[in-house]
């Protein structure tokens, strides 16, 4: 069966975590192996309720007839190897087989910066204003806001990213791809759908659980260089996030609170832990070197004078971190189309350029 089918089917077994999933590839070999692998061998290594579902699911004419029912839904799906799976999530342990993805998936493939803001679903009107005030000014560095599409400080995060002008913000839902949960956040939901992107493990009509948030929150943090914790109790989800982006080599930044205030616990458990304690964005912003386009491109103006040659440098101005197609690329410069190409694969090797798509190519800047 086609590659991109057998991708699809290994993410339509929602009860069937991602780590249990990968033992049983393991086992078989593969995901052709399990595929093809008979029935009584199925049975005999699973259990029975991992069994029976598998071998229900194990049917190319299910599989294309549940393509078509995401299409309808304007929902896609990426996994690794796909162009516009982020390379961060390659690196952790546990890393996704499959995401769902609604909104402008293809700016996955830009890899921009991003930084997770979460922290308490019963925020305080002071957290909310925090979090709108530290994502105002990260979302205006080309920096992918992401969080988990929660009540309280999520939600507040993720609103004030799609108000800020070529805002862009990453919602990772703990349950399908299409339910909105909590409801009170659907026209937030729309909102992303429209201007940002929203991504689960979980196809159509998966109801939220429980353990499914927690196995949420690796991805929130793996899609992010560090993870921002505003307003927290002692027992909460975001410092099951925090804990995750440290296993993940991430870095971990908390806003401090007054002593005695249950919402401000676990961000001083934090900070006594090792965290960053930041009291304002350009604390993150200097501590992660993230640049604005008017300082992106004093930078390549800086690449082009001092590094590159001519031909490199006409090219070189021709590209942002935003990606650019090579028919794009050859229109703009007066050089042969086969030069061009030669020229960019010699800026790739030499890392001034990047390819996350083949023939589509963004600047580097260090």
């Amino acid at each position: 069966m086609d590659l991109d089918l057998l991708h699809l089917w290994l993410g339509m077994f929602p009860d069937i975590t991602n780590m249990t999933m990968g033992k049983i590839l393991a086992y078989f070999g593969g995901l052709q192996e399990l595929w093809e692998a008979p029935d009584r061998e199925i049975q005999g290594a699973l259990t029975e309720i991992q069994g029976s579902k598998i071998l229900e699911l194990r049917d190319e004419k299910k599989i294309i007839a549940y393509k078509n029912r995401l299409k309808e839904r304007n929902i896609t799906y990426i996994y690794p190897g796909h162009p516009y799976f982020p390379e961060e999530l390659l690196n952790i342990p546990d890393c996704p087989r499959l995401l769902y993805a609604r909104g402008r998936v293809e700016e996955l493939a830009l890899n921009r910066p991003g930084i997770a803001v979460v922290g308490a679903r019963k925020a305080s009107a002071y957290g909310k204003e925090i979090a709108r005030s530290f994502v105002s000014k990260l979302a205006s560095y080309q920096t992918n806001i992401i969080s988990g599409l929660a009540a309280g400080i999520d939600g507040t995060a993720q609103r004030a990213a799609v108000e800020i002008e070529n805002g862009f913000t990453i919602a990772v839902l703990g349950c399908g791809i299409n339910i909105c949960y909590p409801r009170e956040n659907y026209d937030l939901y729309e909102c992303i759908e429209r201007s940002g992107v929203i991504l689960s493990e979980y196809g159509l009509d998966v109801e939220p659980a429980k353990w499914r948030f927690p196995l949420r929150n690796r991805i929130i943090s793996g899609l992010a260089k560090g993870v921002l914790v505003v307003e927290a109790q002692k027992k909460s989800g975001s410092l099951i996030t925090a804990d995750q982006a440290l296993e993940q080599g991430r870095e971990v930044y908390a806003v401090p609170g007054r002593i005695g205030d249950r919402n401000s616990e676990g961000c001083n458990q934090l900070i006594r832990q090792g965290a960053m304690l930041v009291t304002d964005a350009a604390d993150i912003i200097d501590e992660l070197g993230l640049c604005k386009k008017e300082e992106i491109a004093q930078k390549k103006d800086m690449v082009c004078r001092e590094q590159l040659d001519l031909p490199e440098q006409e090219i070189f101005a021709c590209l942002g971190r935003d990606v650019v197609y090579i028919e794009d690329i050859c229109s703009r410069v007066d050089q042969p189309p086969a030069l061009v190409l030669s020229t960019l694969f010699d800026m790739e090797k030499k890392g001034y350029i990047r390819q996350p798509m083949r023939y589509y190519f963004t600047a580097v800047f260090s």
